[in-house]
């Protein structure tokens, strides 16, 4: 049976270069051209980094996702720090262990109006995790810390951290670009949700307010229909390109 979680964040954190990352998947998996690469490629852990990032990157429900994914990553009207956004959602959707990490410790610091993480933070609640599933994580103290370490590195280079042992967390600047994917995504990776509640809606580092008031933009309206009764909101989104 496949285990629940696994270790890695440990080579997601270890990836040198998450702009060279990007234009590495762009090369090798949409046949696009980029000249970033290329000191990503020399790295002596090529492999390794690779079996990472097809591990925690690129898993996909199904082909509709796939698409959503590579259309992203590729597109011209994200910047590299909107494409950022879409590896830190990938990697939520793709590796359980970011996923709860994430879910229980970074946004709910940023719903509770924290303005830092540290590595001990992130500890304690993998050490919780170990008390709950001890035949899945079945590792030493030394190696949670360092997935600990390895967490915080790895949303630093995501640009949503900043700074050395305690970490000030970074809010995203989400354009309507980005916006209207999150919202794709959301629904395709969860499409029994089509409403606020969905649980892949608190990545979205914005409350349901917020949420509410950007899908009604005139803007956007040709994205989605969207239903509303008293608070609850339902989304619909329209055929697009």
């Amino acid at each position: 049976m496949a285990l629940k979680y696994n270790s890695g964040i440990n080579i997601m954190g270890s990836i040198p270069d998450y702009s060279s990352m990007i234009d590495y998947i762009i090369e090798e998996y949409t046949g696009g051209s980029s000249n970033g690469s290329f000191k990503f490629r020399t790295s002596k852990s090529l492999k390794r980094f690779i079996a990472g990032i097809e591990d925690s990157v690129l898993s996909f429900k199904d082909d509709e996702h796939k698409k959503l994914f590579f259309d992203g990553i590729s597109s011209i009207d994200l910047s590299t720090n909107d494409k950022l956004m879409l590896i830190f959602w990938q990697m939520i959707y793709a590796n359980t262990l970011f996923h709860d990490i994430s879910s229980e410790v970074l946004m709910k610091a940023v719903y509770q109006g924290r303005s830092t993480l540290s590595q001990d933070d992130i500890y304690s609640y993998i050490r919780h995790l170990k008390d709950e599933y001890p035949d899945e994580l079945n590792w030493s103290e030394a190696t949670l810390k360092i997935i600990g370490s390895k967490y915080l590195t790895a949303i630093k280079k995501l640009g949503l951290a900043d700074g050395s042992l305690r970490k000030e967390i970074r809010y995203p600047l989400i354009g309507d670009a980005l916006f209207v994917y999150f919202i794709r995504w959301c629904l395709c990776v969860y499409p029994t949700d089509r409403s606020l509640n969905n649980p892949y809606m608190v990545f979205g580092f914005c409350d349901h307010t917020t949420l509410i008031s950007r899908l009604k933009k005139i803007d956007l309206i040709q994205y989605w229909d969207i239903t509303q009764i008293g608070n609850d909101i339902t989304i619909d989104l329209k055929p697009y390109e």
